[in-house]
């Protein structure tokens, strides 16, 4: 399985966040008002990457320690990281995008709030992808060299 690069994510992170501030000019000109980014989703996404990070280490022990290993359990933690960088990719592009359009309008206490709960999502998502990174390094298989414990 290939390794999940920066510029990919990179990449990923500029098309969300393009399409995410296209969209929601195009809604404030509709005269709706953004949809704010409720606090609990900071707090599902950062509950995420604790668990991402955690099944990662865990995977790691394993080979490290040369503990018994599901094969199949192992890969399904690196395809979760893998998916774990990318979700918090786009979602680290829609929220930037929400403080973007927050940024202008700071004085009123409507945008202010929705510019402090886009920081908090933005902090989170980034935490997601970089569990995500961290498990993916953890699911690695070491190179030929590495087959003794380190004990």
């Amino acid at each position: 399985m290939e390794r999940l690069r920066w510029r990919t994510l990179g990449a990923l992170f500029l098309i969300a966040g393009t399409i995410s501030l296209v969209a929601l000019r195009w809604w404030s000109s509709r005269g709706h008002t953004p949809i704010a980014v409720p606090v609990s989703l900071a707090v599902l996404l950062a509950v995420l990457a604790a668990v991402v990070v955690f099944l990662g280490l865990r995977v790691r022990r394993a080979v490290r320690d040369h503990l018994p290993l599901d094969p199949i359990g192992a890969a399904r933690t690196l395809v979760l990281g893998q998916a774990a960088a990318i979700a918090g990719t786009l979602q680290l592009g829609y929220f930037a995008a929400q403080l973007v359009l927050a940024l202008p309008r700071l004085e009123a206490p409507e945008p202010r709030l929705q510019a402090l709960s886009a920081g908090a999502a933005i902090v989170a998502g980034a935490a997601l992808v970089v569990a995500g990174l961290i498990t993916q390094w953890c699911c690695r298989v070491p190179p030929e060299g590495e087959d003794k414990p380190t004990r």
